[in-house]
């Protein structure tokens, strides 16, 4: 009927009229324009599909798109051949519904229609979430460009599994997807999965926009890889509407913060104890809490006979409850790897009544994370840094004020102006550690080159390596190794003739840390900090002025250099002095920062990718990476596609 033609271009008509005075086209754009000269790298035809109507942007050419608003609802006069067209289509859709594939050029996930622009607006006036229409894609014109990147992953992707509508802002999201549900890129996905695959994400997008999702600065792939990161081990697929808003609403804290583009707020000193007694209910209830000790279930994913990372944690687990005595009650569980067993470990923990679980490892994010969503009134924390989640809190060590101190140090016992420093995993601080040990040994001698090796390098001699180049003094990792007691820790001078001699050790002072974790939950200051940042993840990140981080010296150290590093470590932990401030040079003299700058800010220390000029070396490639370190570095890794490449 014209009737209905009438009413579909007076929202047509509004639509072009909103644009116009919002400075937008209001009009169609026409893929050819869009390509100009360029005509993409070639055609592929893809076949008849149902397709989303919300990507159905534009038509083939200019011809027709001035008729239509930019949102395919015609605005013709009603007295047109075109306007009669369009109400002989909206009554068959009406009466048996429009059968006809529309023709379509994919470019870049977006479709331009060739044939059929009037059916596609009688369907859009209908409010159809899908058309289906035959497919032919244009690839793109090869180019570095990020965009480009990720499309030809959604290429690869769409080959195992043809569905539109899904779009990351980051590489890598097509591939993190595919492992979460138990397939590959390589090999057709089941038909059941791609089907479940398409109704789940319709679901998740309905749900996900009904909550102010659109309002969020990302895309509704990037979510929905939230949704099945968390849910993974929970059947993220083939959910009722009703479990989905469910889990929608459970996990909304989470894909909030994960939309930010600032989401981490990193706490740098721990907060200051009340100065006063609280008198309030609250206060009483706190002091009951004390009386009867805080619960703390540490959830190791490795053996501490195995793993010096875990061995410290468990130390510092030991040390706490000697600190705290009856104020807290600590127990621990190791090798929780797997996903059941670190499921059942923390479940039984809350029965047995814990009230913190903490995770050591980044490597156990994902599993803390899905475990916290499921316990909101419990606390869970993991030792990681750069990593964002509402539901849990990270914290690490400041060790890079450490590692500068090293530095300056080093570079004043290496006679031959040669120092070597043993990195375990490219992972988020690592080569903060790296850059802040190679800037103090700058300071002291700027002759001095820092040669940097990879303990976590698959077949990889990094001893002849040092020996060859001639390196007499060395950081090597901050701990004994227990798989290997004769690898050297600390900072050593390494004598041909006569051994190693130690000079110096970095502490990560776990039990210190721990014990200020508990008071600052025991004050209420922890519940106060999360109530400051609510759209935020939290991350402790507390250094030598909280003294979780010091440089233990051996007795034999001579008084001036043990009294540089005090003077130096007085400047670091007062103010006056950041290893990341003023003028910055990468390797190939790359100017980071000019003189007299501030200091980085947290998340650009916590993330740094360059190394500084007087480096000998490069982060590694993520496939030189022995099997463990490839595990964490997938999680908390700073190696990409981007960094290989930077690193041939």
């Amino acid at each position: 009927m014209i009737e209905d033609y009438r009413k579909a271009c007076k929202r047509g008509r509004r639509e072009v009229s909103e644009a116009v005075a919002h400075g937008r086209y209001p009009y169609l754009p026409a893929l050819d324009d869009l390509l100009g000269d360029s005509h993409g790298a070639g055609e592929v035809p893809v076949g008849v599909r149902e397709i989303p109507m919300e990507l159905v942007v534009g038509t083939k050419t200019r011809a027709r798109s001035n008729v239509f608003s930019y949102s395919f609802l015609p605005i013709a006069d009603a007295d047109t051949e075109f306007a009669a067209k369009w109400s002989r289509l909206y009554d068959a859709q009406v009466d048996e519904g429009i059968r006809d594939p529309v023709v379509v050029y994919e470019y870049l996930q977006r479709f331009y229609v060739q044939e059929g622009n009037k059916r596609v607006s009688v369907l859009r006036s209908f409010d159809a979430p899908t058309i289906t229409a035959s497919i032919t894609r244009v690839m793109p014109s090869p180019s570095g460009d990020k965009a480009i990147r990720i499309y030809h992953e959604f290429v690869r992707f769409y080959r195992v599994a043809p569905i539109y509508g899904i779009e990351f802002s980051s590489e890598g999201g097509y591939e993190k997807l595919a492992e979460l549900l138990g397939q590959t890129l390589d090999e057709p996905w089941p038909e059941d999965v791609v089907r479940r695959l398409t109704s789940t994400l319709y679901q998740f997008a309905r749900s996900y926009r009904a909550r102010g999702g659109d309002m969020l600065s990302q895309t509704v792939a990037d979510a929905f890889l939230t949704y099945v990161k968390a849910y993974a081990t929970a059947k993220p697929l083939g959910v009722s509407d009703r479990e989905m808003d469910l889990r929608v609403a459970r996990l909304w804290g989470e894909l909030v913060v994960a939309s930010q583009e600032d989401a981490i707020a990193y706490i740098e000193n721990p907060p200051e104890p009340p100065t006063k007694v609280v008198s309030s209910v609250k206060g009483i209830a706190r002091g009951i809490r004390r009386a009867k000790g805080l619960h703390m279930a540490f959830v190791y994913d490795r053996d501490p006979a195995v793993s010096g990372w875990t061995a410290l944690h468990e130390r510092g687990r030991l040390d706490l409850q000697e600190r705290l005595g009856d104020a807290v009650v600590t127990s621990s569980f190791c090798n929780r790897d797997s996903d059941a067993d670190f499921n059942r470990t923390v479940k039984e923990a809350l029965a047995d009544g814990a009230d913190v679980i903490v995770t050591a490892s980044p490597r156990q994010m994902e599993q803390t994370r899905r475990a916290a969503l499921l316990r909101p009134d419990k606390i869970f924390i993991n030792c990681s840094i750069n990593l964002s989640s509402s539901a849990v809190r990270t914290f690490y060590a400041r060790m890079y004020e450490a590692k500068f101190l090293m530095g300056a140090l080093a570079a004043g016992m290496a006679e031959n102006h040669r120092v070597g420093y043993l990195a375990n995993s490219p992972i988020f601080g690592s080569v903060a550690e790296v850059n802040a040990f190679a800037i103090g040994a700058s300071m002291v001698d700027p002759y001095c080159t820092v040669h940097l090796k990879w303990a976590s390098a698959e077949a990889y001699d990094w001893r002849r390596e040092l020996e060859e180049d001639d390196v007499r003094v060395l950081a090597g990792r901050d701990y004994p190794n227990p798989l290997d007691p004769e690898e050297p820790y600390g900072l050593t001078c390494l004598h041909r003739s006569k051994g190693s001699e130690r000079v110096a050790v970095p502490v990560w002072d776990w039990g210190r840390y721990y014990e200020l974790i508990v008071r600052s939950i025991q004050d209420d200051r922890w519940r106060k900090e999360g109530s400051a940042h609510h759209d935020r993840a939290l991350n402790y990140w507390w250094g030598m002025s909280a003294d979780v981080v010091r440089l233990d010296l051996s007795d034999g150290l001579a008084t001036g250099q043990r009294r540089l590093v005090q003077t130096l470590r007085r400047e670091l932990v007062e103010g006056r002095l950041h290893p990341f401030e003023g003028m910055l040079v990468a390797q190939k003299g790359v100017v980071v920062c000019e003189e007299g700058s501030p200091r980085l800010a947290n998340e650009e220390i916590a993330s740094m990718r360059w190394l500084n000029e007087n480096v000998v070396g490069r982060l590694p490639k993520s496939w030189e990476l022995s099997e463990a370190a490839a595990s964490v570095v997938a999680t908390s890794g700073i190696l990409s596609p981007e960094t290989d490449a930077e690193s041939d």
